[in-house]
C-alpha cells in the first residue's frame, strides 16, 4: 500500500505562505461555525517515529481558540487504564458537542504497542480493529466528524531525523523506548500497520496518507484535508439534523424472546427468606473477593419498573460486600453537560477496573426505555441504540469483565398497590412522586418497550435475567443466587 505514494514531493517556501495563510484564517471561521452548530470534532495524527506529529499538531492548534479545543498526547496507559479495555481511556477523551479533540497518535497506536508488547496479545489485531470500528462508528453515527492522518517516511529518512535528534542535546529526550520504540522496528511494523489503515479505512473514518518527508508540503496538506472535510461536513450539516430525526430504517438485532412473569411459581415465606438471605450474602462477599484477587471487574445492571425493589434489592446484595471493593451508581435523566457527549460517554467511564464491582441502578437502558417514550431522543437514535448497547456489552465481556443484567419484573396492579403504601408511609413518601403516577398512565407504552429492549438485547455473552419481583423475598434471594453462580465461572 504504502509503495503507491511519492516520498519526494515537495512545496517551496513562497507556495507554502501565499497558499497557508488563507487555510490559517478559514479553519478558525470553520471552529467557529462548528461551535455555533454543535458538531464534535476527531482529528487523529498518527505516523512514524519522527515523522512530524508533534509538527503538524502545532501547526494546526496555533489557528484555533484555545476555548474550544482539546490536544491529547497519548502515551504508555496509566495503572487505572490498564485495569479497563483499550477503548475505555479514549471515551474519556472524546469531545462535547461543538468541540474539536485533538489527538497525536490515538488508539491505533496503544493498540499497536500492547499487542506488540504482550498486554492484548492474546485478542491479537484482527479484534482490535473490530472494536475500533464499532467506536468510530457509534461516534460517527452521534455526529462526530473524524479525520484521521497518517504520516508516512521512508526507512532511511526516519534514521537520518533519528541521528540528528539524537545529537541534538535539545531533542535527544525525544527518542522514546519501550513500547514505543518503533524506529528500530521499522520493516517488521510495515505490513501490520498496513493492515491498520485498510482494517479501518471507512467512508465514516477515512485516512489521508500525508508524505512526509517535506514539511511544507506536510502542513499543507493537512490543512488542506482538514478544511475540505470540515467544509463538507458542514454543508450536509443540516440535511444530516433533518435524517437523524426522520429516518427510522436503522436495522436492529434480531428478537430473542424473554418471559416475564411478576410472581414465582412457588411463594417464599419469611422464614426461608432469612434462613437463607445471611448465607447468600456471606458467598456473594467471598465472590467479590476472589474476583478481586483474579483482578476481573464485575458490572451489575438492575433495570426494573418503578417500586420493583430495586433499592431493597441492591441493599441487599451489598450487605456483606467490602465498601471498598464497589460502587453503586444511580442513573437519572442526564443533565446538561452530559447531554453534550454520546449518550454511552457517561456510562462507559464508570466502568469498574480490575477486580471491581460497580452496580448499575438504572443504566444506558434508559435509551430504549425512559428516552425513548418520554421523546428525549428520535426514533432513528433509540433504534439504533440496540446493536450500539449490544456491541458495547459484547467488547466489554471479551475483554475479560463479568456482566450480569437484572430485569425486576412485577405488574401494573402490585405497582399501584406499592405506590399507594409508600404515600402513606411518612418513611417511604419520598420514593414517590407525580413522575411516578404519570409514567403509570403510560404503562402499555412501556410494557411494549420493555418486550423489545429485552428481546434484542438478550445475548449469548450477555443475558438478561428477569427477577420475579411481586415477592420482594424471592427477587432478592434469586438475585443474590445469580450473583453467586455467575461468579463461580471465574473461580
Amino acid at each position: 500500500m504504502f509503495e503507491r505514494f511519492d516520498l519526494a514531493k515537495k512545496t517551496d517556501d513562497k507556495v507554502f505562505q501565499k497558499d497557508i495563510e488563507p487555510m490559517q484564517k478559514q479553519l478558525g471561521i470553520l471552529q467557529r461555525d462548528l461551535r455555533d452548530k454543535k458538531i464534535p470534532v476527531i482529528i487523529v495524527v498518527e505516523g512514524w517515529n519522527a515523522s512530524g506529529i508533534t509538527m503538524v499538531m502545532n501547526e494546526l492548534i496555533q489557528f484555533l481558540d484555545p476555548r474550544g479545543f482539546s490536544l491529547h498526547s497519548i502515551g504508555s496507559p496509566s495503572d487505572a487504564e490498564r485495569t479497563r479495555p483499550l477503548l475505555w481511556r479514549f471515551w474519556e477523551k472524546i469531545p462535547a458537542k461543538g468541540r474539536i479533540a485533538l489527538f497525536a497518535r490515538s488508539w491505533y497506536s496503544r493498540s499497536l504497542a500492547e499487542i506488540i508488547s504482550g498486554i492484548e496479545w492474546k485478542r491479537g489485531v484482527r479484534h482490535s480493529l473490530s472494536q475500533i470500528n464499532q467506536f468510530e462508528r457509534q461516534l460517527a453515527d452521534d455526529g462526530t466528524i473524524i479525520i484521521k492522518f497518517f504520516l508516512h517516511i521512508s526507512k532511511e529518512e526516519q534514521k537520518k531525523r533519528l541521528d540528528e535528534r539524537e545529537q541534538n542535546p535539545l531533542t535527544s529526550w525525544m527518542i522514546t523506548k519501550g513500547d514505543w520504540d518503533f524506529h528500530n522496528q521499522y520493516d517488521s511494523y510495515l505490513p501490520v500497520i498496513e493492515d491498520y489503515i485498510e482494517g479501518t479505512d471507512r467512508p465514516y473514518a477515512p485516512w489521508m496518507i500525508i508524505e512526509a518527508t517535506d514539511r511544507n508540503y506536510t502542513i499543507l496538506k493537512a490543512f488542506s484535508a482538514v478544511i475540505k472535510t470540515l467544509e463538507k461536513n458542514l454543508a450536509a450539516s443540516d440535511k444530516n439534523a433533518l435524517e437523524k430525526n426522520g429516518n427510522s430504517d436503522i436495522t436492529r438485532p434480531k428478537k430473542v424472546d424473554v418471559k416475564r412473569k411478576s410472581f414465582p411459581a412457588v411463594a417464599l415465606t419469611r422464614p426461608e427468606y432469612e434462613q437463607n438471605l445471611i448465607m447468600y450474602q456471606q458467598q456473594v462477599r467471598e465472590i467479590q473477593y476472589r474476583l478481586y484477587k483474579r483482578k476481573i471487574p464485575l458490572i451489575i445492571v438492575y433495570e426494573g419498573w418503578d417500586a420493583a425493589g430495586k433499592g431493597g434489592n441492591i441493599m441487599r446484595l451489598v450487605r456483606h460486600m467490602n465498601p471498598r471493593g464497589y460502587d453503586v451508581i444511580p442513573i437519572s435523566r442526564p443533565n446538561d453537560a452530559e447531554n453534550e457527549y454520546h449518550y454511552l460517554w457517561r456510562f462507559v467511564r464508570q466502568f469498574p477496573g480490575g477486580g471491581q464491582i460497580t452496580i448499575f441502578d438504572r443504566s444506558w437502558y434508559g435509551r430504549v426505555l425512559v428516552e425513548r417514550i418520554e421523546g428525549f431522543c428520535s426514533e432513528t437514535e433509540w433504534k439504533r441504540a440496540y446493536n450500539e448497547i449490544n456491541e458495547m456489552e459484547e467488547t466489554y465481556v471479551e475483554d475479560g469483565g463479568g456482566l450480569i443484567k437484572f430485569w425486576l419484573e412485577i405488574d401494573k396492579n402490585e405497582q399501584i398497590r406499592r405506590f399507594r403504601q409508600r404515600e402513606k408511609d411518612p418513611l417511604k413518601q419520598w420514593k414517590i412522586t407525580d413522575e411516578d403516577w404519570r409514567n403509570h398512565e403510560k404503562w402499555n407504552l412501556y410494557d411494549e418497550a420493555v418486550d423489545e429492549m429485552l428481546a434484542r438485547t438478550n445475548t449469548p455473552v450477555a443475558p438478561w435475567t428477569v427477577v420475579e419481583s411481586g415477592n420482594k423475598w424471592y427477587a432478592r434471594l434469586k438475585t443474590l443466587q445469580t450473583v453467586i453462580s455467575y461468579g463461580e465461572q471465574f473461580l
